[in-house]
């Protein structure tokens, strides 16, 4: 975002000052020049359109709100970006079909949830993408989940472990878009097994950004490569 200079990811912390707002800092990635961008700044333009496809969709499909999402032409490829587009795509679709009594105010939540746990970069230093805790805060919302209650913790973590699962799959390298893509497919699935609702569906996407991946495209070992999709077309399990 300073210098457009490929970005370094680090193994250990460096301390340093946000170049936009000069929020000091420890941080995992830089550029080479040393330029740093704290989540807050490198977030908040992308998330403004984000949000206003999110709050002004009528869609009932999460699928299709997410890829209206993600070919914005302002998304980087990579992002924690995603983890805010499959979070409010999921809400946005149940709040639409009147599954649940939900409001703009109930996916802010989910979206102040998601920031929490969703950091540039911290998908491979910890392992867990936060594509992972969004959905999960989608569950939690509807089912009034939080720290001591039985069922409603139960179903939120059971989600959650199956979207690494499935993230996991198609890890190597890293693709924000084909997780957005296959968390969303589990969690529609998930949400029709345990709740008497019927999301709207769609084939398989087709990916349109492949060029544009800084790590090198998986192609065809991702099931949304646009060459012979029936090929590698799988089907979603729990």
């Amino acid at each position: 975002m300073v210098c457009s200079a490929p970005l370094q990811y680090h193994t250990q912390a460096i301390v340093a000052c946000c170049n936009y707002c000069g929020s000091k800092g420890t941080w995992y990635i830089s550029c080479p020049n040393d330029h740093v961008v704290c989540d807050k700044c490198h977030n908040q333009e992308t998330l403004a359109r984000v949000e206003a496809i999110i709050f002004h969709t009528t869609l009932t499909n999460p699928l299709e709100i997410a890829e209206q999402c993600m070919d914005l032409r302002i998304l980087p490829m990579l992002g924690c970006q995603h983890a805010f587009i499959a979070g409010g795509s999921l809400l946005a679709a149940l709040k639409n079909s009147d599954a649940f009594k939900l409001s703009d105010d109930d996916i802010r939540e989910v979206f102040n949830r998601t920031e929490k746990q969703a950091h540039g970069g911290y998908c491979g230093l910890t392992g867990v993408c936060g594509i992972a805790p969004a959905l999960g805060a989608c569950v939690a919302l509807i089912t009034g989940s939080k720290c001591g209650l039985d069922k409603e913790q139960r179903l939120t973590m059971e989600l959650v472990s199956r979207v690494v699962k499935a993230i996991t799959g198609l890890t190597g390298p890293s693709c924000c878009k084909a997780y957005v893509r296959v968390s969303l497919e589990v969690a529609i699935v998930f949400l029709e097994e345990h709740f008497p609702l019927r999301l709207a569906s769609q084939d398989r996407a087709i990916c349109q950004h492949m060029t544009r991946h800084p790590h090198g495209c998986r192609k065809t070992n991702c099931p949304y490569y646009p060459v012979d999709q029936c090929k590698f077309r799988t089907e979603v399990k729990g």
